[in-house]
C-alpha cells in the first residue's frame, strides 16, 4: 500500500530527528576540533566554522518548523475538512513556505560547499568547476521559482501538479547534476593524489569508505533518490526531502572534522591506508611534498 502524505510526514519527522541528533553530535565534535583540538601551528579556520554554524542553524530551524507542522496538522487541524492531508497540501501556508525556503537554502549551501571543495582539490582551476557553477546558478533560479510557484498555485493542489512539477524537477535535476559531477571529480582527484603513497592492498573497504566520505557521495545519492521518488509521484519523497537538511550538515561536518584533526587537508591529501598513527601525518606530508615537487618540476619545464 503506498504512503499517504500524512503517513510520509510522520515517518519523515522521525527520520529527520534521528539524523538531526547525529548532526548535533558531529557539530559539537567538529566545532571543538576547529576551536581547540587542531594540530599545532594550524590557524583557526574561521570560514569552515562559519559555514558549520550556518548549516547547523538552518537544520535546527528546519526540524523545528517540521515539528510545528506536525502539531498543526494532527492536533490543530485534525478535525478540519480533509484532515492532516489537506493541511499538508496547503502549499502557500506560511509554515510550508518557510520550511521550503530553509530546504532550498540548505541545499544551495551544500551544493556551494561541494563545488568549492572541488575547486580547492583541483588546485583552484576554475575551468574544472565552470559548468557546475552554471548548474548552481540554475539551481538558485529554479529554487526561487519553486517558492514563487508555491505562492501562486491553486489552494490544496498536490505537490505533483504540473505547475510545480517543472520547477521542482528542474531544481532536483540541477542539484543532483552539480553534486554528481563534483563528487566524481573530487573522488578521482583524491584517489590520484594519494594512490602512489598509501597502500590499498589491506582492508580494501577502508579507502573506498574514505573516498565516499571525502567526496560527499552520500549527499549525491540522497539527491538521486529524491529525484526518482518525486518523478514517480511517491509521497515517500517527503522522507528524503526532510532528511536533506541534516544530511548536508553530517556530510560536511565529517569532511571538516577530518581536515581539522589533520587526517586530510583542503587540497585532498588524505590518509587512506591502514597505517600507524604516527605515520598518518608523515603520509600526508609525503603526498604534499610530492605534489609540490611535481608543480616545481612543471614550472622548470615551462621555463626551459
Amino acid at each position: 500500500m503506498p504512503f499517504s502524505a500524512a503517513e510520509s510526514k510522520l515517518v519523515s519527522i522521525f527520520v529527520q530527528s534521528i539524523l538531526y541528533g547525529t548532526f548535533v553530535t558531529l557539530f559539537v565534535n567538529t566545532a571543538t576540533a576547529l576551536l581547540w583540538k587542531r594540530p599545532a601551528g594550524q590557524p583557526l579556520r574561521s570560514d569552515m566554522l562559519g559555514v558549520l554554524v550556518l548549516m547547523f542553524g538552518i537544520a535546527t530551524i528546519h526540524v523545528a518548523t517540521n515539528f510545528s507542522r506536525i502539531i498543526l496538522a494532527f492536533i490543530v487541524h485534525a478535525d478540519a475538512p480533509g484532515g492532516p492531508a489537506a493541511f499538508f497540501n496547503e502549499l502557500s501556508n506560511f509554515t510550508q513556505m518557510f520550511g521550503s525556503t530553509l530546504y532550498v537554502m540548505q541545499t544551495l549551501l551544500g551544493d556551494a560547499m561541494v563545488l568549492y571543495r572541488c575547486y580547492l582539490v583541483w588546485e583552484r582551476r576554475f575551468i574544472v568547476v565552470a559548468f557546475p557553477c552554471v548548474l548552481l546558478l540554475g539551481s538558485t533560479a529554479t529554487g526561487i521559482g519553486i517558492l514563487y510557484a508555491f505562492d501562486k498555485v491553486v489552494p490544496e493542489a498536490s505537490i505533483f501538479v504540473v505547475q510545480l512539477g517543472h520547477w521542482i524537477t528542474a531544481f532536483f535535476s540541477m542539484t543532483f547534476a552539480t553534486n554528481a559531477i563534483c563528487t566524481a571529480l573530487v573522488a578521482y582527484r583524491i584517489w590520484a593524489i594519494n594512490r602512489a603513497h598509501l597502500s590499498f592492498r589491506h582492508r580494501r573497504l577502508r579507502p573506498v569508505m574514505v573516498l565516499i566520505v571525502e567526496s560527499g557521495a552520500i549527499y549525491s545519492a540522497t539527491l538521486l533518490a529524491l529525484l526518482i521518488l518525486y518523478n514517480v509521484d511517491s509521497w515517500f519523497q517527503y522522507v528524503i526531502l526532510d532528511s536533506v537538511s541534516p544530511i548536508v550538515g553530517i556530510v560536511f561536518s565529517v569532511i571538516m572534522l577530518r581536515i581539522a584533526t589533520g587526517m586530510s587537508n583542503v587540497e585532498g591529501e588524505t590518509a587512506l591506508a591502514l597505517v600507524e598513527p604516527s605515520a598518518v601525518a608523515s603520509g600526508i606530508q609525503l603526498s604534499r611534498m610530492s605534489s609540490r615537487g611535481d608543480r616545481k618540476d612543471s614550472a622548470v619545464d615551462e621555463s626551459v
